[in-house]
């Protein structure tokens, strides 16, 4: 593993927790959340991790679902 691949390697798993993060306190701060704007019940949004290739980057590892970000699959 290269000095640079390290680098990608931390920044992605930095990413994924700042996401996990973000979506945590969506839930929270929606808890109380009765009707969304479209009029159904407020659902929670999930985080899904998983491993992937390094040497494709982040963002096309990513895709956003409207329920949670999931991995794409080769």
């Amino acid at each position: 593993m290269s000095f640079i691949s390290s680098f990608n390697v931390s920044v992605s798993g930095m990413a994924a927790q700042r996401q996990r993060v973000n979506t945590i306190s969506e839930n929270i701060a929606n808890a109380n959340t009765t009707r969304t704007p479209e009029g159904g019940p407020y659902r929670r949004r999930i985080v899904t991790l998983a491993a992937v290739s390094n040497d494709r980057p982040l963002k096309r590892n990513c895709v956003r679902r409207k329920d949670h970000w999931t991995q794409l699959q080769k």
